[in-house]
């Protein structure tokens, strides 16, 4: 019976047990049969051992993303219904909803709000949408503060400038946008990409800024004017993200040709390439002292490597779906991972030892982020809830 298997998988899997606890006694609830001591009994158990700490309701539409603010108390999370939400962070409770964006029908791209992020300073929050809008809104109220409108196609992502005074948008219309945070101003537009921008990043130091495009190449911009300083060119398809190490000193790319590129970040020469996954790399990023990289991809798998040679030092397995994202910890010990249709696990990230399995979620994952500390882990998932 469920409610037997959910009592053998108690010490191993928690959060599977937590489901098969729960479905049982609402089967036999909507039968009007009487609910089985076991059942109730394993669903108390469940809870006590359960890594679920918060499940986070209220969107009509899957979630796109999940954030902390930078001190850890509240997350905001970006949905496909059109809206972001504010929660606290320690007991789940919903605070207010950012209601403004509005839909936009173009193309076979899944609708809403794609993407929400804090300012620096926490003060402030920035929302990126397929409407072709972005939008500033204060962090403690909820308060719609700018609208940046000026793009021609749906913004990806926003990003704020390490000193919080930029923002920098990417867009499906094939340019990226730098704004000023306080008066929603347009700056100047970032054009020479002849596809999709997937993504913007400034540089540690705030003076450049790194785009990610689907014409197979990335690159490189003075910050302050927006000039373009040079195209990493070498992937032979769609460049989905690009990312500067800790330090600034080197940029890694992510590509649809099954493969990750490191260049230098002052010349664009392109530094080795990262050869291993059998297909695309949706996403890359380094670990908090730059010394390794981390890939995942839709082969199903995530890689680990050396980020100063390039050598592949150890694969993440166990995933029967493609890994959409990989991210470390705060303090670099741990690694997360995120799949299409798979739980998130998490990693120990010396050796890529499984640690542990995500359970809870009824629906793919789309990120999964630390908090500030290193201490929770929050999950954002088609299945319209965050945990």
């Amino acid at each position: 019976s469920l409610a037997a298997t959910a009592s053998m998988n108690l010490e191993t899997d928690p959060e599977l047990s937590l489901l098969l606890a729960t479905r049982s006694i609402r089967i036999m609830s909507e039968a009007n049969e009487t609910v089985l001591p076991l059942s109730n009994s394993v669903l108390r158990q469940s809870i006590i051992k359960s890594r679920v700490r918060l499940t986070l309701t209220g969107h009509d539409g899957k979630l796109w993303s999940a954030a902390y603010s930078p001190d850890g108390q509240r997350i905001v999370t970006a949905s496909g219904d059109y809206t972001a939400k504010v929660w606290d962070a320690q007991t789940g409770k919903e605070l207010f909803t950012l209601i403004g964006h509005k839909g936009y029908d173009a193309g076979v791209w899944d609708d809403g709000v794609w993407s929400a992020a804090y300012s620096p300073d926490g003060e402030r929050i920035v929302t990126a949408s397929k409407g072709k809008t972005a939008k500033v809104w204060d962090a403690q109220t909820g308060t719609e503060l700018l609208t940046l409108t000026g793009h021609d196609g749906g913004v990806w992502s926003a990003a704020y400038s390490p000193d919080g005074q930029r923002i920098v948008t990417a867009s499906a219309d094939k340019t990226a946008k730098v704004w000023d945070t306080q008066t929603g101003i347009e700056l100047f537009t970032l054009t020479g990409h002849d596809g999709n921008v997937r993504s913007a990043a400034y540089s540690p130091d705030g003076q450049r800024i790194v785009t990610a495009s689907w014409d197979y190449t990335a690159k490189v911009w003075e910050a302050q004017t927006g000039t373009e300083l040079f195209t990493l060119t070498g992937h032979d398809l769609w460049v989905w993200s690009a990312a500067y190490s800790p330090g600034g000193q080197r940029i890694v790319t992510s590509g649809r040709d099954k493969t990750a590129k490191v260049w230098d970040a002052m010349t664009g020469t392109e530094l080795f390439t990262l050869i291993g996954h059998d297909d695309m790399v949706y996403s890359v990023a380094y670990s908090p002292d730059g010394e390794r990289i981390v890939t995942a991809s839709r082969d199903k798998t995530a890689k680990v490597w050396d980020a100063m040679t390039g050598t592949e030092l150890f694969t993440l397995t166990g995933y029967d779906s493609r890994v959409w994202s990989a991210t470390y910890s705060p303090n670099g010990k741990r690694i997360v991972t995120t799949a299409g249709t798979d739980p998130a696990k998490v990693w120990e990230a010396q050796a890529g030892k499984e640690l542990m399995t995500l359970q809870g979620h009824e629906g793919g994952l789309t990120s999964a982020t630390y908090s500030p500390d290193g201490e929770r882990i929050v999950t954002a998932s088609r299945d319209k809830t965050a945990k």
